[in-house]
């Protein structure tokens, strides 16, 4: 029917990664900009009310080895594709090169054990 030519995919990859990290940020400014918009009205209506200005709710923040053990596992996951399809393709020589993020997944795994054991959490 019709071929691609693989130039103009090599140009149309970063270009589409740039406008959907740009959509990302400006997603988050609107969405932060609105909240604010929100908590404002809520104070002006409680002043005009005579009430008491509502505090802003505290953040409940998930403890931060959960983050740590979540990129722990991307990395871990990704060094262990890396080295399967590199070993598949170019033999076990090149496929070494997996490693690398595979450690740093398992770094990243055993340093959130740690932060969890130290914090006392189960």
């Amino acid at each position: 029917m019709f071929e691609i030519n693989p130039d103009v995919i090599a140009v149309t990859i970063p270009i589409m990664f740039l406008i959907g990290a740009v959509a990302v940020v400006i997603t988050a400014i609107v969405t932060r900009a609105g909240h604010k918009e929100l908590l404002h009205k809520e104070r002006l209506a409680a002043m005009e009310k005579g009430i008491p200005i509502p505090e802003e709710p505290a953040r409940l923040r998930p403890p931060r080895y959960l983050a740590i053990r979540a990129w722990g596992l991307v990395f871990l996951f990704v060094g262990i594709a890396v080295m399967v399809g590199i070993i598949a393709e170019a033999g076990i020589r090149h496929g070494l090169w997996g490693l690398i993020p595979t450690a740093m997944g398992a770094a990243l795994l055993l340093s959130a054990q740690l932060e969890r054991s130290e914090t006392g959490d189960r």
